[in-house]
């Protein structure tokens, strides 16, 4: 199960998702985002760092993901990937950090 889930945005074109679930304590995968046009990004992430317990390792390959972003108000936005899968990024509040 998924405890906490956060995506940063970092000016100009950076992107971090940090993901906590109950069987590893932390995922990290960093990414490049790039602006296909007024609706569309595309994302081309590395491969996933984990850590189980001690023990930090990278898993899998470089992976993409195209997303049709919706603008809402300012914060919060629509996204939908290119597969389907729908997405509500809020802007976190209390800190710099979006999600």
């Amino acid at each position: 199960m998924t405890n906490d889930m956060v995506q940063a945005v970092e000016a100009p074109d950076s992107i971090v998702d940090v993901i906590s679930t109950d069987t590893c304590s932390f995922m990290h995968c960093a990414g490049k985002l790039k602006v296909l046009d007024h609706q569309w990004i595309q994302v081309i992430f590395e491969p996933l760092e984990l850590r189980v317990g001690a023990i930090d390792f990278r898993y899998g390959g470089e992976s993409e993901v195209k997303l049709q972003i919706t603008y809402i108000d300012e914060n919060t936005r629509l996204g939908k990937g290119s597969r389907g899968s729908l997405f509500v990024f809020r802007m976190r509040h209390g800190d710099s950090t979006n999600t």
